[in-house]
């Protein structure tokens, strides 16, 4: 895909976010005229200019968005259930056995405090030059990228929804341009974070002074509007300042699924899940029930999908990338958040 700029120096006027994403469509068509009238011509550097702002601006936000979060033990897995009085019933039985409670001991690490989005996303397909596509039924086809349609899947502020693979490649690519240890998060990790640093006592994203009433009401929040919606835009954070950790899209992390794993693992430190297996850890049900926000299940890796009558209509999950790491990162030093407990 070519981009050309430097015989355009008009579109080199403006480096809003708006009009960088807006250039960057006009240029895929105007690239497609170049290319069959100059054949495959290799770009030269200064045509990826506006390339280059949408990249500063990646980085930028990457560093800014990462939460801190200070490491410590808590019980993982299913511990339990919650009624509609938003009450803990710690003796209802576990909901899924797998998901045994077990002691997990983890260090410090920074987690982003909001998915990554399609304009984040369409920017790594364009830096390396991916094709941009979507995917429907069984077929593979061009799209535009930077959509500015809210009514579009592939809204820019939307959370991209992409394979395991994909997911894993934009993070220890954006871990190689910021020069931080970028990686999908651990299930431990993501659940830490998800339950306030592990507390059993934090309910909902919205437990800021302004309570439900009941997974009714939670059901009726979560399940009202498009299923995606921009990050960050329906519920607010948790104490953490995380956002849409119980809505909006399940979620990769890069542990390996097994059912026999957490039940071997009490009393572990930093845990990365089994060393190999067929399906890839999603969490973030995205239910209005809380026994079932946190839960865990496994998915195909690379395409998951369901088969209808010869056809594949591909499923894909949200993500957000984590630092494995307890160095603080400079940018980010003045948002050091340890929750509260």
């Amino acid at each position: 895909m070519l981009f050309l700029i430097s015989q355009y120096s008009w579109l080199d006027t403006s480096t809003s976010r708006e009009a960088i994403m807006y250039k960057s469509i006009l240029l895929t068509t105007l690239g497609a005229v170049s290319l069959s009238l100059q054949g495959c011509e290799e770009p030269q550097a200064s045509e990826f200019d506006n390339l280059s702002v949408l990249l500063a601006e990646l980085e930028e936000k990457t560093s800014s968005n990462m939460v801190f979060i200070e490491g410590g033990s808590f019980i993982m897995g299913d511990f339990g259930a919650v009624g509609d009085d938003d009450v803990w019933r710690p003796y209802f039985p576990a909901t899924i056995e797998e998901d045994k409670p077990h002691e997990v001991t983890l260090s410090s690490y920074y987690l982003s405090n909001q998915k990554t989005t399609w304009a984040d996303f369409d920017t790594y397909l364009l830096a390396n030059q991916l094709d941009v596509i979507e995917r429907i039924y069984s077929e593979n086809r061009d799209r535009t990228p930077y959509s500015q349609d809210p009514s579009s899947r592939y809204f820019i502020e939307k959370p991209a929804q992409v394979t395991w693979q994909e997911a894993k490649g934009y993070c220890q690519w954006m871990g190689a341009q910021t020069a931080l240890p970028l990686d999908l998060p651990t299930s431990a990790q993501w659940e830490f974070a998800a339950r306030n640093r592990g507390s059993k006592d934090w309910l909902y994203s919205t437990h800021d002074g302004k309570y439900l009433n009941s997974n009714y009401e939670m059901a009726e929040l979560v399940h009202e509007g498009a299923e995606f919606v921009p990050v960050g835009s329906r519920l607010p954070p948790n104490p953490l300042g995380i956002y849409d950790m119980l809505d909006n899209g399940e979620e990769w992390v890069n542990d390996w699924f097994s059912k026999a794993y957490y039940r071997e693992s009490d009393g572990v430190v930093d845990p990365q899940g089994p060393a190999q297996g067929a399906k890839k850890v999603i969490r973030n049900l995205g239910t209005d029930s809380l026994s079932f926000s946190f839960s865990r299940r496994g998915s195909s890796e690379s395409v998951p999908s369901f088969a209808a009558e010869g056809e594949r209509l591909i499923m894909e999950y949200t993500f957000r990338c984590a630092a494995q790491s307890n160095s603080l990162i400079q940018k980010n030093t003045d948002r050091k958040v340890t929750g509260v407990r």
